[in-house]
C-alpha cells in the first residue's frame, strides 16, 4: 500500500510538472499520456489488477445497494428514460419505442429538449473554449463579428424536433468534416495553408493537460457516477443481474465509470427495457447539464460583487491572463470612449501593477480582450475559491452536455450504437451509419496533425 501511495503522489507530482512546463500543448499532451501509460501499467503489474495499456478498472459491489433502494421507483425511472428518449432522439423516439412513448413523457421531453437547446447550448461551447483550449470569444480592436445565417437556424431547428440532440450532433460532426476535407484538399491538391488554419472538430479531454486538474477530475467523477449510475438503476428495474460496479482509471486519473451487469441476460430482455437502459446514461447527463446549468448562473448572479472588472486580456501586446483596470487612470470598461492617440505612450492599471506600453499607428493597443462586467458567462474572480466553484460548476453542465449527447452517436462501443442495432431491423442502415459517423470523427481531429 505504501508502494502504491508513492506511486500516486509521485505521478500527480509529475504530471503537475509536466502541465507547467514551457513547451507546446501537443507536447504536453503527448508526454501526459505516455506517463499515464507507463503508472498504470506498473500498477497492473505489481497489484495484478485487471486492465490494459495503462487502463485499469477497480471493481466494487459497495454501490449496489444504493442502485437497489433507487429501483424501487420503478414508474419514476421508466418515465424519465421515456423522457429521455425523446431528448436524444426527438420524434425519431416515436419510431425507436412505437407505442411505449405517453404523451406525457413526449411533452416532458420535448420541453427538456427546448430548455437545453436554448439556455444551455448556446453557453457550452463558448465555455469550454476558454477554458480547454484558452481561447474565448473577445472584443478584438477593429475586429467584426460575423452572424449565423438565417439560412442555418431553420435547419437546426428542424433537426432539433425531428432527431433530438442526437441528429443535431451527427450532422455538426459531419457538416465540419466535409469542412476539414475541403481544406484538406485545398492544402495538398493547391498549395494553400488552409488546413493548418483549420480549427480541429474534436478533442481528448484530459484533466491537467486541457482541463484544470482537481476541477476537471470532480467534473468527470460527476458525470461519471449519473451516467453509469442511470444504466444501473435501469438495468434493475430490468431484473438484470448487476455484477458489480467500479471506476475506470488511466495512470491514476480517473476516466471513466462502470457498471457490470450480465450482457447475455441483457440482450434476452425486451426490445423496450433494453432501450431504456441504454439511454438512461445520456439522459441522466442531458438533466444534469440543465440542473447545474441553473446552479451555474444562480452562483454567477450571487458572487457578482466578487468578480474582478475590467478587460480580461487573452493575446497581444500584454500578456495572456491580465486583467486591465484602468487605462490613463480612466476606467477600462469605459475603453470605447477613451482617446489613446497613435504613437502615444499609454499607462495601464492591472492586476499586475502598473504597465506603461506604446499604442501603434492605428491608435490601438494590439490586444484581443474580453470585457468582464459585459459578461454573464466568463467571469474572473478575486479570491481562489469562487473560481473553484465556478470552474467546477461550469464544468460539469458543459462536459455533461458533451458526453451525453457524444455517447448517442452509432459508434462502436457506444450506447448510441446498440440503441439503433437494437431498434433498427436493416443492420445495413446500422452498419453504414456507424462508419460514416467514424469518418466524420476522424475529419474533425485531422487539424490537430496540422498546428
Amino acid at each position: 500500500m505504501l508502494f502504491a501511495s508513492f506511486i500516486v503522489f509521485a505521478a500527480f507530482a509529475v504530471l503537475y510538472f509536466i502541465v507547467n512546463a514551457d513547451i507546446p500543448g501537443t507536447w504536453k499532451f503527448a508526454i501526459g499520456i505516455f506517463e499515464m501509460f507507463v503508472v498504470g501499467q506498473i500498477l497492473i503489474a505489481k497489484y495484478s489488477l485487471k486492465g490494459e495499456y495503462g487502463i485499469i478498472m477497480l471493481r466494487t459491489k459497495k454501490g449496489l445497494q444504493i442502485i437497489r433502494e433507487l429501483a424501487k421507483s420503478e414508474k419514476l425511472w421508466n418515465f424519465f428514460a421515456d423522457s429521455g428518449l425523446v431528448v436524444s432522439y426527438g420524434a425519431l423516439s416515436f419510431f425507436l419505442m412505437k407505442k411505449h412513448i405517453t404523451w406525457k413523457s413526449a411533452i416532458v421531453g420535448f420541453v427538456v429538449l427546448i430548455a437545453i437547446s436554448m439556455f444551455v447550448v448556446p453557453f457550452v461551447l463558448p465555455f469550454l473554449a476558454e477554458n480547454i483550449q484558452g481561447i474565448m470569444p473577445a472584443k478584438s480592436e477593429g475586429a467584426a463579428i460575423s452572424k449565423l445565417s438565417s439560412f442555418v437556424l431553420p435547419i437546426g431547428l428542424i433537426l432539433l424536433l425531428g432527431g433530438g440532440f442526437f441528429a443535431v450532433l451527427l450532422f455538426s460532426l459531419l457538416f465540419y468534416g466535409v469542412t476539414v476535407l475541403y481544406a484538406l484538399i485545398s492544402t495538398f491538391a493547391f498549395g494553400t495553408t488552409a488546413i493548418s488554419q483549420t480549427s480541429p472538430g474534436a478533442t481528448l479531454l484530459l484533466p491537467g493537460i486541457n482541463l484544470p486538474f482537481v476541477e476537471g477530475i470532480l467534473a468527470l467523477v460527476i458525470i461519471l457516477i449519473v451516467h453509469e449510475g442511470a444504466h444501473a438503476v435501469l438495468g434493475r428495474i430490468a431484473k438484470v443481474p448487476i455484477l458489480s460496479s467500479g471506476i475506470v482509471l488511466f495512470g491514476v486519473i480517473p476516466v471513466g465509470a462502470f457498471v457490470e451487469p450480465d450482457e447475455e441476460f441483457l440482450k434476452k430482455v425486451e426490445r423496450t427495457r433494453q432501450t431504456r437502459v441504454l439511454v438512461a446514461g445520456s439522459t441522466a447527463n442531458m438533466f444534469t447539464s440543465l440542473v447545474f446549468f441553473i446552479l451555474f448562473i444562480g452562483f454567477l448572479f450571487v458572487s457578482m460583487p466578487y468578480r474582478e472588472t475590467g478587460l480580461y486580456v487573452i493575446s497581444g501586446t500584454v500578456a495572456n491572463g491580465t486583467i486591465i483596470h484602468t487605462i490613463n487612470g480612466m476606467d477600462a470598461a469605459n475603453f470605447e470612449n477613451i482617446t489613446l492617440g497613435k504613437n502615444a505612450e499609454i499607462v495601464l492599471g492591472t492586476n499586475n501593477g502598473e504597465i506603461t506600453l506604446k499604442t501603434n499607428n492605428e491608435g490601438k493597443m494590439g490586444i484581443s480582450f474580453y470585457v468582464l462586467e459585459k459578461s454573464l458567462l466568463f467571469a474572473k474572480f478575486k479570491d481562489w475559491y469562487f473560481g473553484f466553484i465556478y470552474m467546477v460548476l461550469g464544468l460539469v453542465f458543459s462536459l455533461n452536455f458533451v458526453i451525453g449527447s457524444i455517447n448517442l452517436l452509432p459508434l462502436p462501443f457506444f450506447d448510441g450504437h446498440r440503441i439503433m442495432e437494437l431498434n433498427i431491423k436493416n443492420q445495413m442502415i446500422v452498419k453504414a451509419l456507424m462508419y460514416v459517423t467514424i469518418a466524420g470523427f476522424v475529419l474533425n481531429i485531422v487539424p490537430h496533425f496540422f498546428r
